[in-house]
């Protein structure tokens, strides 16, 4: 775990094949599987996994689900943002969601390696 953290912070890993299970109600889960599957160095909204859902889940129900997220990095709730583009409710604070999505685009921007 700490290896891939490493390489992620390195701009080296986009993925993480760590086991974990978070442990939250049906709702939590189903939300924390939406965001696993938003692409590294991308961003989507409250909103639109609320209609990702399909089932009358509202944003701030999503946002709640999201705030409550125990993997943090692994599961990458800092990719979700408002339906304004604001950055908002990070546990680790607005400072190290704008760190994360930073280092994301910035790996996603940057040339492929050859060797």
């Amino acid at each position: 775990m700490e290896e891939q953290l490493a390489e992620y912070f390195n701009g080296d890993r986009r993925e993480f094949d760590v086991p974990a299970i978070a442990d939250g109600s049906e709702l939590q889960r189903r939300v924390w599987e939406l965001v696993s599957e938003v692409p590294y160095g991308e961003t989507t909204t409250y909103g639109y996994l609320a209609r990702q859902l399909a089932d009358g889940t509202t944003p701030q129900e999503v946002g709640a689900a999201v705030g409550r997220n125990p993997l943090c990095i692994l599961i990458p709730c800092h990719r979700i943002i408002s339906s304004t583009g604001k950055l908002t409710g990070y546990a680790g604070g607005l400072r190290r969601k704008q760190f994360l999505l930073d280092l994301e685009r910035e790996v996603v921007g940057r040339p492929s390696r050859l060797f």
